[in-house]
């Protein structure tokens, strides 16, 4: 018997391939080989007993998780003893029982609840052979996970430099694919993500980023000339601004049904405060009916010091009685928070950290 060094399996002296896992036998050197003919191509060359390769960063891998090393040399087992074989034809090519079927890639008698062929290792079950009978059970269990093929990449994040050009460009599968400080390269130095920060999958032909409940979020540029509803606690950034819109609430009377005091509301639609911290705000300022505009030289709201934010940068403004974002033109865009997931169209612009991407698929 031969004992297969990757799953432990007993296998018979003539067998080149495992039939637990289908990896190739050890095999004595001094002993000669039954058949002298070459192996049908593609059976035995091309297939190896290495370890599964890493998955690829796209596949969602924590690339700062460490790698487990393999010992390449293999298990040499005893001798084995030699067993008498009565049949007149190659024991390789013999028939091992009654309910046998041809191996589609090398010929041999392969009994119905083979997985893998004795003599070119084979997985009998693409191609249907044995599909009818059931595969034993302790085949099923001795048997180790075959290792998946990295996941082709559907899309990918270009990263932005701050001159504008572009930098290196990160893979994303069709699986969900984890972003964040914890996924290593180019997401590694920047402290303003999250270990976890967002989840990029498809739907469709459609791509989707979700928070994954980061501390400072990830953002979406809309379209120029294009309004965006605001709600109550929507959150967007102009430049290095983070502004939080706030629609107007009026306070709940005391216990007894005494009104609180105020001072008298003229309409306005809500108002709109700078995030500083994550439990802190600065200035606020009131939207009126008509609508304000944001800017660094022109508008009603100005950030002068601030070199991202354009001259005349976006406004917001009520209509049929919703409010709207919208970015007039701005050379760096107008960023919206995703509160929970958002699709993300070809070509989108995505800030996540410190750190601008566009996405392409």
């Amino acid at each position: 018997m031969i004992v297969c060094s990757r799953c432990s399996k007993e296998n018979q002296d003539h067998y080149k391939f495992c039939l637990g896992c289908g990896a190739e036998l050890p095999r004595d050197s001094a002993k000669p080989r039954s058949v002298s003919a070459p192996p049908p191509p593609g059976s035995s060359t091309g297939r190896t007993t290495d370890a599964p390769p890493a998955r690829a960063a796209g596949s969602g891998a924590l690339a700062s998780a460490p790698q487990m090393e393999v010992d390449p040399t293999p298990v040499q087992p005893a001798p084995p003893e030699p067993v008498a074989v009565a049949d007149p034809l190659p024991p390789e090519l013999a028939p091992l029982s009654d309910d046998t079927s041809p191996c589609p890639h090398c010929g041999a008698q392969v009994p119905e609840n083979f997985r893998f062929c004795h003599v070119c290792g084979h997985d009998l079950h693409d191609e249907g052979v044995g599909a009818g009978s059931a595969v034993a059970p302790e085949e099923r269990v001795s048997a180790p996970a075959v290792a998946e093929a990295p996941a082709a990449s559907l899309a990918r994040l270009i990263l932005i430099q701050p001159d504008g050009s572009e930098g290196e460009a990160f893979p994303l599968s069709a699986g969900p694919t984890l972003i964040g400080r914890s996924t290593g390269g180019i997401f590694a130095s920047d402290a303003y993500l999250s270990p976890e920060h967002a989840e990029f999958r498809f739907e469709g032909d459609q791509l989707v980023v979700r928070d994954m409940e980061s501390l400072n979020g990830v953002y979406i540029r809309i379209d120029p000339e294009v309004p965006i509803e605001l709600f109550d606690g929507s959150v967007f950034r102009v430049g290095q601004e983070i502004l939080r819109f706030e629609a107007p609430t009026a306070p709940d009377p005391a216990p007894d049904g005494t009104q609180h005091a105020g001072s008298p509301h003229h309409g306005f639609v809500g108002r709109i405060s700078l995030v500083i911290g994550r439990d802190a705000t600065g200035n606020s300022y009131p939207v009126p009916p008509q609508g304000i505009h944001l800017g660094r030289e022109r508008g009603d709201v100005l950030f002068p010091e601030d070199g991202y934010v354009s001259g005349l940068h976006c406004r917001i403004h009520s209509e049929v009685g919703h409010v709207f974002l919208t970015d007039v033109g701005s050379s760096n865009g107008t960023f919206v928070r995703v509160s929970n997931e958002s699709f993300v169209p070809q070509g989108t612009f995505v800030l996540m950290g410190q750190q601008l991407f566009r996405a392409e698929y």
